[in-house]
């Protein structure tokens, strides 16, 4: 039997009794943390319903994939990938706007997370045992918060985790086979769920090219390409950009257009910068929770930094025999450090945060190996593994108890509960202009897919330009909201409407921090 074939006969081995057990009992763990920290609430980014809205045009006959949020006919929608909508369509096909149900499929995501996640590692035939790796991740606070949102993040980890088993295992195998196959169809669905999933494919044909596996690399580069063109050759037609991210790296801020865009300076100003965001703030809050304040603290700064060192080196060692995870982690990383400090989100750490985990643990072990005087090298990553659970399980246990109560709150009947003050008020003249105005009112908002699912209304965003510009899309709407949450209603829309004043009539307002819904007097036409 050849080396190959006998990793092959160990990777097709069965669970053991002993293992699968192990396995169950970390996924029924991750499902009542995930429990525990639920959130019923839609999210405040406007993604969720717009991933909502993309579903149900993709149920009805006629829209194809386009939103149909402003006047006129459905706009043909080019930013994001239809995955994630189709994945959703079924559960809105059944329970149509219910937030609640629609966010138990991201709970089965992240759970189908963590099983995928224990068959990765339990053979990696390393010197970490599978269980230091497996049990910090089933408890992530970071993993769980994505189980609470109807976002793409969850499935996206999902098929990363199964494209690089698969592939890993088709790396073992001397002929191509299953695992070649399931692994090129996870890539492509990563493609599908998310844009940057197109890192995958090319981290993965580099690995088969630098390996010299030229059969693998033509017919996975060529299958690849044919099955994830279609998109971009459809998006250029319909907006006549393959991806509309190619603009925003360049920009300065999206929120600000007229700062125009980076140089070769201004982009190595912003990957240094971006570094220490990542490590200092946005790994912190993977390792306690998004919205927990221990995450401000310096011990939790410390073990976010130490934790990207650790990965950082194990990466530089596992270069010695580089896969399709390592090209992909590279390539994943310079996407994101080269990104818009705008928008940087811990949810752009979730998709890699299991390659940190095992490239620090790998670190840990190395550097014990290399301390003549520690006799085990599981020992290092043992004791990283237990810091992690430990800060995990103390953060989720902190914060249990005020989302219990917002839970209690909710199913009381305050569905804003938990909300801050200014977002409660939002929400609240979203259900008064759903109420208390013609069904085909036209609103001028700046969340326009968020306010447009939970009104039925028709909506404008007003322009990030000039006052003459925003008054043009103003005056085309017959309604504005005007919010205390967002900088650019502060920067654009609100000097706008001071300057002519006279032209709007307070319709409704809430209490402090007061959110306007402005009749606008003599609407004229686009």
């Amino acid at each position: 039997m050849t080396a190959a074939s006998s990793a092959a006969t160990r990777s097709a081995a069965p669970l053991g009794a002993g293992t699968g057990r192990t396995v169950v009992a970390l996924v029924v763990l991750h499902l009542i943390l995930c429990a525990i920290l639920f959130d019923p609430k839609i999210h405040t980014g406007g993604d969720s319903a717009t991933y909502v809205l993309l579903a149900e045009s993709v149920l009805k006959q006629g829209d194809g994939y386009a939103l149909s949020i402003e006047p006129g006919p459905p706009a043909v929608h080019t930013h994001y990938p239809p995955g994630y909508p189709v994945l959703l369509a079924p559960a809105v096909a059944l329970f149509g706007r219910n937030f609640v149900a629609l966010k138990l499929l991201s709970v089965l995501f992240t759970a189908a997370t963590v099983l995928i996640f224990c068959l990765y590692v339990r053979r990696r035939h390393e010197s970490v045992p599978w269980l230091c790796l497996a049990l910090p991740f089933a408890v992530n606070p970071g993993l769980i918060d994505y189980s609470r949102w109807m976002l793409s993040e969850a499935p996206f980890l999902v098929f990363t985790l199964l494209a690089l088993w698969q592939l890993r295992e088709d790396g073992e195998r001397e002929r191509i086979g299953w695992p070649f196959v399931l692994g090129l169809l996870a890539s492509v669905a990563c493609f599908y769920l998310r844009s940057i999933g197109a890192l995958l494919l090319v981290g993965a044909s580099l690995s088969y090219l630098t390996r010299r596996e030229w059969r693998r690399f033509l017919i996975y580069g060529a299958a690849g390409s044919g099955l994830t063109i279609p998109w971009l050759v459809r998006n250029q037609f319909a907006a006549g950009s393959a991806s509309p991210y190619f603009e925003q790296f360049r920009q300065v801020s999206v929120y600000v257009p007229e700062a125009g865009y980076l140089d070769l300076a201004g982009f190595a100003e912003r990957f240094l910068t971006n570094i220490w965001f990542y490590a200092s703030r946005e790994m912190p809050r993977a390792l306690v929770g998004s919205d927990s304040t221990w995450a401000a603290h310096a011990l939790v700064a410390a073990a976010g930094l130490i934790l990207c060192s650790l990965a950082l080196v194990g990466l530089v060692r596992a270069f010695r025999r580089p896969t399709a995870a390592e090209f992909y982690f590279v390539l994943y990383c310079l996407a994101i450090l080269l990104f818009q400090e705008s928008v940087n989100d811990v949810r752009y750490l979730l998709p890699i945060l299991p390659l940190v985990l095992i490239y620090g643990m790998d670190a840990a072990a190395w550097m014990a190996r290399r301390v003549r005087r520690l006799t085990r090298p599981a020992s290092a990553p043992i004791a990283v593994a237990a810091v992690l659970t430990t800060v995990a399980l103390v953060s989720a246990a902190a914060r249990a108890p005020a989302n219990l109560d917002m839970l209690r709150r909710y199913s009381a009947g305050d569905h804003h509960a938990g909300y801050h003050p200014a977002w409660r008020n939002f929400f609240e003249a979203t259900a008064w202009v759903r109420d208390s105005t013609p069904a085909d009112a036209i609103v001028t908002v700046r969340k326009p897919r968020l306010f447009s699912a939970l009104s039925d209304r028709r909506v404008r965003m007003y322009p990030l330009s000039d006052p003459d510009s925003v008054l043009r899309a103003v005056r085309s709407t017959d309604y504005v909201v005007v919010d205390p949450i967002h900088g650019t209603t502060a920067r654009y829309l609100f000097p706008a409407i001071q300057r002519e004043s006279g032209s709007f009539v307070i319709a409704h307002q809430t209490r402090e921090p007061i959110t306007w819904v402005l009749g606008v007097l003599d609407p004229v036409e686009p």
